[in-house]
């Protein structure tokens, strides 16, 4: 498993973060969304513990592929 983040365009003009826990084909497992920056890495370091995952991609652009 590993956490893959991305932006997400929440509403027309309103971008934030999907934070996504995948499996090893990709498919998301569990996602929560981040409002900035600063919560993403939060978010993104409590699913690592709470899942002993050691790898997190963050993707720069609205896409989940790293």
């Amino acid at each position: 498993m590993k956490i893959v983040t991305h932006k997400f365009r929440i509403k027309e003009d309103q971008v934030c973060y999907l934070v996504n826990l995948v499996d090893y084909n990709g498919r998301p497992l569990e996602s929560h969304v981040a409002m900035n920056n600063k919560e993403k890495s939060e978010v993104s370091e409590d699913l690592a513990l709470k899942h002993s995952v050691s790898t997190v991609y963050h993707n720069s652009g609205f896409s989940i592929i790293e």
